[in-house]
């Protein structure tokens, strides 16, 4: 996996470091004032988050919604925090530490989860499914790691493109503004777990 920060670092220093700073120091600020809250409502809206869950968090920056999803699903659940920047899943990881929370674990990549096969009951994806490169390969790795009666729920503006993406994959069970929810489709002829 080419590293994308140590790249971006050695190749636009000194323009990196602004980009950088203002990324990851001003879109949680962002997230928190504008959107964050409104999102969280939906969550319980929903009841997409609950105690004793496990969650992916595919994409989770800095980790605005990785430590509140930590303390709904508590510590008979756990939070799998994934991201393709190093420097972003460590703040994630020294915020799980300030707030004392354990059931979190981070994981870098910008693919492959590296997960058992259905163990997760939610698939959170925030703001992100715009920035993958490759979308079904994503969609399938989701696929394979969300439980039976799991639900993938993405929160994006490219709210119609990511239906075409989920065909044979996923169906739509929900929609609400920039919301979507999804329910996991069998796969014919494939055996998806015990």
């Amino acid at each position: 996996m080419l590293n994308i920060e140590l790249f971006s670092k050695e190749k636009l220093n000194p323009l990196y470091k602004a980009y950088y700073a203002a990324w990851v120091y001003w879109w949680p600020l962002w997230r928190g004032i504008y959107s964050g809250r409104n999102i969280q409502r939906k969550w319980k809206q929903f009841k997409l988050v609950k105690e004793g869950q496990t969650i992916l968090d595919y994409g989770c920056g800095t980790g605005f919604f990785v430590i509140p999803a930590a303390r709904i699903v508590g510590m008979r659940g756990k939070v799998y925090a994934l991201d393709c920047f190093p420097h972003q899943l460590k703040i994630v990881e020294d915020r799980a530490r300030k707030a004392g929370l354990t059931n979190i674990e981070t994981i870098l990549s910008d693919n492959r989860t590296g997960l058992p096969d259905e163990i997760i009951d939610i698939v959170w994806m925030c703001d992100a499914f715009h920035e993958v490169k490759q979308r079904r390969a994503v969609l399938e790795e989701l696929h394979r790691v969300l439980r039976r009666d799991g639900v993938l729920a993405i929160y994006d503006g490219m709210r119609g493109k990511v239906l075409s993406y989920t065909k044979g994959l996923f169906s739509l069970i929900g929609r609400d503004g920039k919301l979507l929810t999804f329910g996991k489709i069998r796969q014919q002829g494939v055996l998806t777990g015990s």
